[in-house]
């Protein structure tokens, strides 16, 4: 629940929150996944898949750098950074193809030439690939052996986006179903990185400590998360 949630805040609040606010916009809407501006520009639109790409790239840096006893940490990192690195390119190989949404906004904006199309979609296809590949190569300290360290926070980042998104009384099922592509389809990646993982012979990653607080401090924010972002903030909620 808290790779969906945090990956939300970091795209709609501070990515397109903070870019509309600099701007000198007005946030007319924030939900889980839909987010609007009055008198936004090109960075509002561009702030959110930046913001997504530059927070799952320092997870993965910081990854590296914490010592190896903060197997917690470590793994929620990982599942992290991957997810959203995932999501970024894969929104973007998505919006390369149908011109939508922040991409399409931002070539928009800057009046782009029209194989902006297949520059994006390559870019991201590569990004896509090479997040793989990178996981599965350094990954295996902390998962090969145990494939559910990452298909458990998967499928909860995956349910709790359809959830989030339902909330939201403008569009409930095209919000659910923008959760699902986000945090479902989009980071399907992750699938190969588990099979990977979980046919590796011989490994044994440390067990992980207890994490009752944690969870519990999740479940008191995604509660909150639920009855007023998800909800809808701003004039058109």
């Amino acid at each position: 629940m808290s790779i969906s949630l945090t990956a939300s805040l970091v795209h709609e609040a501070l990515g397109h929150g903070l870019s509309c606010i600099t701007e000198h916009g007005r946030i007319t809407l924030l939900t889980f996944l839909v987010f609007r501006c009055l008198d936004g520009g090109v960075w509002t639109d561009g702030g959110g898949p930046i913001a997504v790409l530059i927070a799952g790239m320092a997870s993965l840096i910081l990854l590296h750098r914490l010592p190896h006893r903060q197997q917690l940490t470590r793994l929620w990192l990982l599942n992290f950074g991957t997810m959203s690195l995932l999501w970024a390119c894969g929104q973007a190989i998505s919006e390369a193809f149908d011109g939508s949404d922040d991409w399409g906004h931002v070539a928009h904006d800057l009046s782009w030439p029209t194989w902006w199309h297949q520059a994006l979609g390559m870019v991201s296809l590569i990004g896509y690939a090479s997040v793989v590949r990178w996981v599965m190569k350094h990954a295996e300290p902390i998962v090969a052996g145990a494939p559910g360290r990452l298909l458990i926070p998967y499928g909860s980042a995956m349910l709790s986006a359809i959830a989030l998104g339902s909330l939201w009384h403008g569009a409930r099922l095209a919000s659910a179903l923008d959760g699902f592509l986000s945090f479902g389809v989009a980071p399907m990646g992750y699938l190969l990185i588990a099979r990977r993982w979980s046919i590796a012979k011989g490994h044994h990653p440390p067990q992980l400590p207890r994490a009752t607080r944690f969870i519990a401090l999740v479940a008191m924010l995604w509660l909150a998360f639920a009855l007023t972002v998800a909800r809808g903030i701003g004039l058109l909620a």
